[in-house]
Parts: structure tokens; sequence; C-alpha cells
């Protein structure tokens, strides 16, 4: 038996079915009318011709625009500003008489009214009134009404008119809709224009039955050879977000160093996010540029929030001289979206009575009005830690800084002095972004002051940072944009094949 006739025995009954019908520059759709089979079906067997080295298959893509939800309804019942013309049609009415004709809610009505003004179809007086222009679209079909009419169509065959039509529709909700269609076309090789022209036999098993897959061998004595290396869809199951595996990893990481886990609410006061922080009342963070806040009130401990006022006003017991100005419990009473963690570890100061030594993390949402772009969210994650001992110094937050992320193969740290009210000294930590080719700020830090400390009655040094978790995702990920890894933005292909981090 020659490869040739060794080739056509060992094709599959589908391949022998779409065979006959091949010819250069097929389509899938050609095919399907002029054999009667599924779409799956061909595409299967087409690839299986490809590996075979009968054909290639290449595919290419074309977006159909289509009617959406609204754009069926209005083209059966009428575009608004069809009826609200013909509401019109017997006589000036006002706008409320008109938008009860014409059957249009609020937002048609805008529409309506916005569109056919700009087309200097209504005029505005005591009544609303017709035009001799908007007479004259009273007896016209509008090119919106033609062009919904005449759907679907390729974005690519689209006049000029249509293409001006088509982005006007896509700022209407649900009037247009497009999707990509996958187009396979076919281009037969030598042995392909050989084959379509060759008489197959059919003296052989179709079907793989039991006792074929017992003996392996076939009547005609050959066993047709699967091929493990087709081309099938690839099948994604359940996987953690990226996020959530680093999340994952962290809690491990800090648990192995010997970490308790924290908890905290998403919304604070302000006295828990801002005042028992020794962050003034004035301070640029607090403003609505930076900070959600919220329209009610929160509470305070009220024995807790004399000593913060004192501490504020006159730097109580601690040689400081406060901020000097009257603090004023209003203002803590805001409510907000928490800015920072920190937040929770002065409620743990301040509820939990932590004792010294201890060591505590949280990892948690956070919120801040900020301009988005590669490297800032407004709503993200931030992980948080404070160490309280004897002895804590500046050098021992930094070690434990570099510790932490090299566990995670961040090895290239650089440290460079900063300004926070409640910290001093206080650092910020930069780690160099391969993917970036660049230093990003990873985490901020410093040791406690006693300003902050001493209304909760601590005396031991407590050293602590807080850094965000998106901007450590885009190291571990090799991502250059932080909305690939966290938000309406990110890419579902990373988010099912992200490599896991070592």
């Amino acid at each position: 038996m020659g490869d040739h006739d060794k080739l056509i025995a060992t094709l599959h009954p589908l391949e022998r079915q779409v065979l006959p019908f091949l010819a250069d520059g097929i389509t899938v759709e050609e095919l399907k009318t002029k054999t009667g089979m599924q779409d799956v079906e061909i595409i299967r067997a087409l690839q299986w011709l490809s590996n075979k080295q009968v054909l290639t298959l290449d595919k290419t893509s074309r977006f159909l625009v289509s009617l959406g939800s609204n754009g069926n309804f209005y083209l059966s019942q009428g575009l608004p500003e069809r009826r609200f013309l013909d509401a019109l049609a017997e006589g000036p009415l006002s706008l409320h008489m008109v938008r009860e004709k014409a059957s249009l809610n609020g937002d048609e009505l805008n529409v309506c009214v916005g569109r056919l003004k700009k087309l200097g179809a209504i005029l505005f007086g005591q009544e609303l009134s017709l035009t001799p222009k908007g007479r004259q679209l009273l007896q016209s079909t509008f090119p919106e009404e033609h062009f919904l009419g005449s759907l679907p169509k390729d974005t690519s065959t689209l006049t000029p008119e249509e293409t001006k039509l088509y982005q006007d529709l896509k700022e209407r909700r649900d009037f247009i809709q497009t999707k990509e269609e996958k187009i396979f076309t076919v281009t037969l090789t030598d042995l392909g224009r050989t084959l379509t022209t060759a008489e197959l036999p059919t003296d052989f098993v179709d079907a793989i039955t039991p006792d074929v897959l017992r003996t392996g061998v076939w009547k005609t004595g050959t066993f047709r050879r699967y091929d493990t290396e087709i081309n099938v869809p690839k099948i994604t199951g359940g996987r953690a977000h990226p996020l959530s595996f680093l999340i994952k990893q962290i809690r491990r990481i800090f648990m192995d160093m010997g970490f308790q886990e924290m908890e905290g609410p998403w919304v604070e006061s302000a006295f828990w996010c801002m005042d028992s922080m020794w962050i003034p009342q004035d301070h640029p963070s607090r403003e609505t540029q930076d900070t959600f806040y919220l329209p009610y009130q929160g509470s305070f401990p009220e024995a807790l929030a004399k000593k913060v006022a004192v501490s504020h006003e006159t730097g109580g017991q601690t040689g400081s001289k406060g901020y000097k100005y009257t603090w004023n419990p209003a203002v803590a009473k805001q409510l907000l979206l928490r800015t920072h963690t920190t937040a929770t570890t002065f409620r743990y100061f301040g509820e939990k009575n932590i004792q010294s030594p201890a060591k505590y993390f949280y990892v948690g949402r956070i919120f801040r009005n900020e301009a988005l772009d590669a490297t800032h969210l407004n709503e993200f994650h931030q992980v948080e830690g404070f160490i309280m001992d004897d002895g804590l110094t500046l050098r021992d937050l930094m070690g434990y800084i570099k510790t932490f992320y090299a566990r995670l193969g961040v090895t290239k740290i650089k440290f460079k002095p900063t300004y926070n009210p409640y910290t001093e000294p206080s650092l910020e930590c930069y780690g160099y972004n391969e993917h970036l080719g660049k230093w990003i700020e990873l985490i901020n830090c410093g040791v406690f002051r006693p300003e902050a400390l001493e209304p909760f009655g601590i005396t031991k040094p407590v050293i602590a940072w807080g850094f965000g978790l998106e901007r450590l995702a885009m190291m571990v990920y090799g991502q250059k944009d932080i909305r690939q890894v966290f938000g309406t933005l990110t890419d579902l292909d990373f988010l099912r094949s992200y490599p896991l981090p070592k």
C-alpha cells in the first residue's frame, strides 16, 4: 500500500465527508451549506486535514454590527424622535403633553429634544411646534431607521455616512452591538488537490467499536492512528485570582515570621483613620480630593478622645508642643472609606489592649481619591504590619522589610527618608521593577511617634509599615499596568494563565 493509499485509509469519517467539497478560498460557512455538517464538525475535520498537510487553514476576523435589545424594540415601535414628531403632527403641545402622547421616558425625552433641536425640527415657544424641517422629517425616513433596518453589516463595508451613524448609535444604550466573527478559509496543498479528486474507499470501519478497542485491528488489518496533537479548544477550569493567590502567600510569610492577623472595617470614622494616629485636622490628606467621605457621622471612645485631643493640642507628656490648635470632635466624627489599614492598627491599640512583645499584620482594601493610571488605583489593597518590643530601631524595620520581600523574590531594594505625621524617623522603600525598567515605591514605614502612642499608654517602640499589594503584584506577575492586576480592565487570559510565584 503506497503512502497516498495509507493516508486515505486513515481518514476520519468527518474528513472524508468534507474532502470532496474542498477548494481554495472556501469558508466554513460555505462548507456548512454544501455538506449539511455542523460548524464544529467542519472545523475539526479541517484541523485534522491541516495536520496531515492536506491544506492550510487561515483564520481571520470580521466585526458584524447587529441590533441590540433596544434597537429591536425601537425598530418595531419607532424611534423616540419619530414618536416625538408624530405627537406634534396635529399641532403645538407642551413638553409634558408630548412626553405623555409619545410615551417617552425621561432619557428618551432628553435625547429627542437635543437631537431635534440640533436638526432644526422643533420650535420652542409657549408650546412646542414643528418647523418646516420637522414636517419634512415627519414625512421621510430617519437615516437611523434605514440603518437599523439593514443590519447585520460588516464594519469594514460601511460607507462614511453609515460609519457616522454607527458611531452615533453606539452612544445609545443597547441600540446596536458589535460581535467578532472568526472566518476560516481553506487553501489546498498539492496533496489536497489530489485527494479532492480521489475515489475514497468505503470498505473499512467508520466507527470505533469495542472489538476494535480490544483487538486494535480493523477488518482491513489496520488501525486508524489517532492524532494526539490536534488543535482542540483549551478548557480553563476554576482558578484563584492572582491577588487572592498572592494574599494567601503573604499571609503564610507573615505567619512563618511569627505574626498574628488583624481585621477591621472598610468604613471608619476620621477619629480612627486620622486623629488617633496624630494626623492634624488640617492635614491635606483629609481633603475631599484625597478622601471619600460619607454623609454620616461616626463615634469614638470619649475617654480616649480626650487623651488624643491633649496630644494634638499640647503634645501631652512627650516633650512635644503638639499642633497648637483646638481639637474639634465634630471633625473626628466624619465617616469615610478608610484611606489606609493603619486605622486598624490603632483600633487594635485602643480596643485590644496590645501588650509587648507583639507582631500583627493585616491585608485589607482601602480607598483613595486618586487619578487612575499605570501605577495608581482609587480602590486597592494595603498590607499593614507592626511590631512592638523593647529596643526596636529603624535598622530592625529595614531588616524585616528586606526579609519579607526576599521571600517574594524581590531583592533590589533601597530606602530613602520621608515624612509622615505619625512616624519619626520615616522611610519609603523602593523596589526595582524589571518589566518597567525603573524603581517604583513599594512601602511606607517608620517608628510610631510618642505623640501617637501616648494616648494608648504605649511606651515601647513600635515599628510599622504599609504597602500597596497591587504594586507588588505587578512585579511578581510581570505586569506593566496596575489595572491589569486588579479591576475591570484585567485581561481574562492573564487570569487564566498567570505564572505561579516561586
